[in-house]
């Protein structure tokens, strides 16, 4: 079972409103309105911290995919979609599968 903890917050009208409108058009209760925005924002925070990582070259392909709970070829598919191109080359990409393969077997 999950331990839920009570959190109290002030917020600007804005954000309320927000919720507000979320739950409406989900047809959800405010709470958990809230709850998935915040997953929602945390998701899209994790993929832009990724995408910097990738494109400053501090992580690969595979590390991104990993923090991201998705495939490779998924994680791939965000990257070209966001306009990020890779250093990486083809053969560098074939290098690091037969190593990873040679890791499996």
């Amino acid at each position: 079972m999950n331990e839920t903890r009570f959190f109290g917050a002030r917020m600007e009208k804005e954000v309320y409103n927000i919720i507000d409108k979320v739950a409406q058009e989900e047809n959800l209760d405010k709470t958990s309105a809230m709850k998935m925005l915040i997953h929602e924002g945390w998701k899209e925070l994790r993929l832009k911290k990724m995408l910097s990582q990738y494109e400053k070259g501090l992580i690969s392909v595979d590390k991104a995919a990993r923090i991201l709970r998705i495939t490779i070829n998924e994680t791939m598919n965000l990257i070209s979609s966001r306009g990020i191109k890779s250093e990486e080359t083809l053969e560098d990409y074939r290098r690091g599968v037969k190593l990873l393969m040679q890791k499996i077997i």
